[in-house]
């Protein structure tokens, strides 16, 4: 049976999955509470913090183009994608610790030199496990279910933080935010284990490449760019949801909580929605779709009073359902690009390729950073006046709907359909 036919059993799908449980754990608390954490709990100021982190996503983005060239010129026998991921996890794990336990002097460098640490450990893991998946799954629909499984764990580790915040919600966030890391760790010791002894290395290509960026790709080039547009549109409301719901709704530590929980619920909740939609239509317009409904409910928030908590939910639940859409169908578009890389290049470069896409992924988070806490410290968000709440409301839901429609004029006549994917696996088989 050539590699291109190959599939990945049911226990391989949920082991491989299951990191993705885990590495969820701390996704919050990184990419949403950490800015306010270390800006106003620790005290360091929204401006330097956004600073901060906005650097560290530039050595981010140097980093990650590098360390996925790397994943693709191990040697096999030494585990291409599992050496980096395991290498990953054990740096990760000690700068998640020290990241979220800082001692009261902690300053600028403190949080330069951890987050550094937790990056890098970050990017060394995500990048292979996410070629990992395609090298499993080699079919147009098959790698959406993996890439669902992978997701949808993710969302559920997030699902069961988020329950875990409401049950610690009457402690302090310096000790919720300390036992959420030392769960992260403690599981993810055991569940990297199992992934990385029992679920094989998949497609291992023969040859390697030289670092080169794809440039005459034009259709990875252009899902690309709309994978960085809409993470940007994700990244700004993401960034600015604890302040939207401090200062513009008066949310409690309750409501913040359980409106997060709501969020990734429907998010969890809508995987299998767009993978069913997946086996009839085209991955690029089902992913289209999605977006343009998370604009129209976007559109609404602008009309919300403080206190419309009610309201508040039921946006966190459709444009959580619209999310499932964003984790899953994006990250398999980019594998069949994957593939026809390999096809119209005949280059090996799986991991190169996704550490661009990782690059992206983070450049945006960073973007939104940078952007957004810098204007909001300039309107002063604790004045309370109308000024920095419409900067808030436009920076949280303005944005977001432009580059989303940016996005979508994109992607909605993307040429990589099934019917071209399966041609293009019939002729990289016919090479076997």
């Amino acid at each position: 049976m050539s590699a291109y036919s190959r599939s990945s059993t049911t226990t391989h799908k949920v082991l491989y999955a299951l990191p993705a449980f885990v590495l969820a754990f701390p996704t919050i608390p990184v990419f949403v509470l950490l800015p306010t954490f270390y800006g106003e709990t620790v005290g360091l100021g929204l401006a330097a913090v956004g600073s901060v982190l906005f650097i560290l996503r530039l050595f981010d983005v140097i980093s990650d183009p590098i360390l996925g060239w790397l994943s693709d010129h191990i040697p096999a026998r030494f585990g291409r994608r599992k050496l980096p991921i395991a290498l990953g996890g054990l740096i990760g794990a000690p700068a998640l610790i020290a990241l979220f336990t800082p001692p009261q002097d902690a300053g600028v460098t403190y949080l330069f030199t951890w987050g550094l640490l937790l990056y890098l450990a970050w990017t060394a893991i995500q990048i292979p496990y996410l070629s990992w998946a395609t090298e499993l799954e080699p079919g147009y629909h098959q790698r959406t279910r993996l890439n669902g499984f992978r997701e949808g764990a993710g969302l559920l580790g997030i699902l069961a933080i988020g329950g875990l915040g409401v049950m610690l919600s009457s402690y302090e966030e310096t000790t919720r935010l300390s036992y959420t890391v030392w769960i992260t760790v403690g599981l993810g010791i055991c569940v990297f284990f199992a992934a990385l002894k029992f679920v094989p290395e998949g497609r291992i290509a023969q040859r390697s490449e030289k670092m080169s960026f794809p440039i005459q790709n034009k259709i990875f080039l252009r899902v690309l760019s709309a994978w960085f547009l809409n993470g940007l549109a994700n990244g700004l409301p993401a960034v600015c949801l604890p302040l939207f719901l401090t200062y513009y709704l008066g949310a409690s530590e309750d409501h913040k909580a359980s409106l997060l929980f709501v969020y990734f619920l429907f998010a969890v909740l809508g995987i299998p929605l767009w993978l069913g939609l997946s086996k009839r239509f085209s991955k690029h317009k089902i992913w289209c779709s999605s977006m343009l409904a998370a604009c129209l409910v976007f559109a609404a928030v602008p009309f919300l009073n403080a206190g419309d908590i009610v309201l508040f939910g039921i946006i966190c639940a459709l444009t959580g359902i619209a999310l499932g859409s964003d984790l899953s169908l994006p990250p398999s578009i980019q594998a069949d690009c994957a593939d026809w890389d390999r096809y119209r290049f005949n280059k090996e470069r799986l991991a190169t390729l996704f550490s661009y896409w990782s690059m992206a992924t983070k450049l945006a988070l960073g973007v939104a950073v940078g952007l957004a806490f810098p204007i909001l410290d300039l309107f002063d968000l604790s004045s309370g006046s109308i000024q920095s709440k419409t900067a808030l409301v436009v920076i949280y839901a303005g944005l977001p709907v432009v580059l989303k429609i940016s996005a979508v004029v994109l992607m909605w006549n993307f040429p990589l359909t099934r019917t071209k994917h399966h041609a293009i696996q019939y002729a990289l088989e016919k090479k076997i």
